[in-house]
């Protein structure tokens, strides 16, 4: 399971955190897909709870449907943008400047 081994990961590397980035494709509205995101985001920050890694060390951010990583036109497309993404970092470092 995924969850399994990113928990697995945290637990040998203790001085990284993680930044979790929610994202989804452009159909539904924008207040929607944005709060879609931010659920995304909650539900892989619990599951990383769960998994025994403590609160403090996972961030969260929703960026909706504002960041496509392929065009939402096609299924494909719209597939690929309903994502969540985690970012690693050293305990202390800006998250704030990796997610802009």
């Amino acid at each position: 399971h995924t969850i399994s081994k990113i928990g697995d990961f945290m637990k040998s590397y203790p001085e990284k955190t993680a930044l979790i980035e929610g994202h989804t494709d452009s159909h539904g509205g924008e207040d929607f897909n944005y709060d879609l995101s931010v659920r995304r985001t909650g539900a892989v920050r619990a599951a990383l709870i769960r998994e025994g890694i403590a609160p403090s060390r996972i961030s969260t951010k929703g960026f909706g449907e504002a960041l496509p990583v392929a065009s939402n036109n096609t299924s494909s497309g719209r597939q690929q943008n309903r994502r969540v993404e985690i970012i690693f970092t050293e305990a202390g470092q800006r998250m704030s400047a990796l997610s802009q």
